[in-house]
């Protein structure tokens, strides 16, 4: 078959391009999210007998069409600056094809392991270990759209989850097909998952975006006791001191509601290069409890500086653990406020509606993963939506603030002092990047020796 000018056959490149399509309509609108797994099949099984190069080519074309199939809201938030966003996703999947080619001429299951473990590493590597930090469109990121499929992570954490997944569709492609009965018994993983008491606390949640419209809403929280009352992230653009001042506020708010509030806030002068993106905490009396600072400001946008600290938050009933918004996509935040005592999970959000429908919805999905490998309930506040309480199955509250919309809801939530494994296993990912490294640096040794010794021989 004539090949094309990046080295591929028209064959090749169609069925490239139809896995990235497969793996792109896994996700919202779509939501066809079992077609993530063929979507690794078919991209594996290309891959299987190629040279490094045409591999590399591969990759590009797969992940330039899984990134332009699910990130194409970044046009919106980022214009011109999007096209480079998407090519440094290809980019990854380029690496991970050349690790998959390299893997060409080792027994059967050394090529199976390495596979998934540069899988992951990269994964990692582009989700969680650098300023451009994006753990989206992953395998269990897709899978979250039903969460009876994601029950794994409790036990493997979203590494692990994603390593076993990659073993099963690699052992098919270049082992057996039959290994791939290995999934539907992965995912029935989900009967085993413990059963969790019936919720006794509730939160208020109170959804808007910017001030000038929060401030309305808190004048209408009624007179009624709750447990907690949680704002989004920026609901004052201000001071904690200065938000406390402001009338109605969250300090009026706890005098109403008789409980702790969590609220957005800023440390030093937004909009600057020197303030902090915070989370503040108060008691029901109004008294600053702490405040926690941002650890993963969003990539190139003005979101303050990361924080050095990670307090968590004694209230009555049990310890709040809170985090702000993109803390949450990734593994390692949450999990160590989990090792520190949280027993609930608390994420004040902001997502800009003009961010298109679309990305709240992605988004979303990630807190589900977090909710589940630490089996805690996780609440979730957010700008524009959706506000919702999601349980330590993943299941996110029947009730909720749709997206688009201005709001409060009060929904049940409960405190959980339980040890789930897979939120202690995101050292998986630094792990398996670095053994995939070691696997780069020793194979291409050992590759250009033997091309070098054919050279001479020539």
């Amino acid at each position: 078959m004539k090949a094309m000018p990046l080295g591929v056959t028209s064959r090749q490149l169609g069925w490239t391009v139809f896995a990235g399509c497969l793996a792109a309509a896994a996700f919202p609108p779509i939501s066809a999210y079992p077609l993530i797994l063929v979507s690794m099949v078919i991209f594996l099984w290309q891959l299987r007998d190629l040279d490094q190069q045409t591999a590399r080519n591969l990759g590009v074309v797969y992940g330039l069409t899984l990134g332009l199939g699910t990130m194409y809201w970044f046009f919106v938030v980022f214009t011109i600056k999007a096209l480079p966003l998407i090519f440094l996703m290809a980019l990854y999947y380029a690496l991970l094809a050349q690790c998959i080619a390299m893997t060409r001429g080792l027994a059967v299951p050394w090529r199976i392991l390495i596979t998934a473990c540069c899988a992951v590493g990269i994964e990692w590597l582009r989700g969680d270990a650098w300023y451009l930090r994006f753990p989206w469109y992953t395998a269990p990121h897709a899978l979250a759209w039903e969460p009876f499929f994601i029950a794994p992570v409790r036990w493997l954490g979203c590494m692990g989850f994603s390593f076993v997944i990659w073993i099963i569709a690699a052992a098919g492609v270049f082992w057996k097909l039959w290994a791939w009965v290995a999934l539907p018994v992965l995912f029935a993983s989900g009967l085993l998952l413990p059963g969790f008491e019936e919720p006794t606390q509730r939160v208020l949640l109170v959804q808007a975006e910017e001030e000038q419209n929060i401030t309305p809403l808190l004048a209408k929280i009624p007179e009624e006791k709750v447990d907690l009352v949680v704002m989004p992230e920026y609901a004052f653009q201000r001071s904690v001191k200065s938000a406390l001042a402001t009338t109605p506020g969250p300090k009026s708010v706890a005098a109403r509601t008789h409980c702790p509030i969590v609220f957005g806030a800023v440390d030093g002068e937004y909009g600057t290069l020197n303030f902090f993106n915070i989370a503040a905490v108060i008691d029901a009396d109004g008294k600053e409890l702490g405040t926690f600072p941002k650890q993963h400001p969003v990539p190139m946008m003005l979101d303050g500086k990361s924080g050095d600290r990670r307090p968590v938050f004694a209230v009555p009933g049990g310890i709040l653990g809170v985090s702000v918004c993109y803390d949450n996509d990734a593994p390692e935040v949450d999990a160590s406020l989990v090792r520190a005592g949280a027993t609930v999970l608390v994420a004040p959000t902001f997502d800009a509606i003009w961010w298109t429908h679309i990305q709240h919805v992605h988004h979303e999905l990630l807190t589900r993963l977090r909710a589940v490998e630490n089996d805690r309930w996780l609440l979730r506040a957010v700008s524009s939506g959706r506000s919702e309480v999601i349980d330590p199955h993943g299941e996110p509250s029947r009730e909720g603030i749709p997206i688009g919309k201005k709001g409060m809801i009060t929904l049940p939530f409960g405190h959980r002092s339980t040890f789930a494994l897979g939120g202690q296993m995101q050292i998986l990912g630094p792990v398996m990047a670095g053994l995939g490294l070691l696997f780069l640096l020793v194979r291409g040794w050992m590759l250009w020796r033997v091309g070098h010794a054919v050279r001479a021989a020539q």
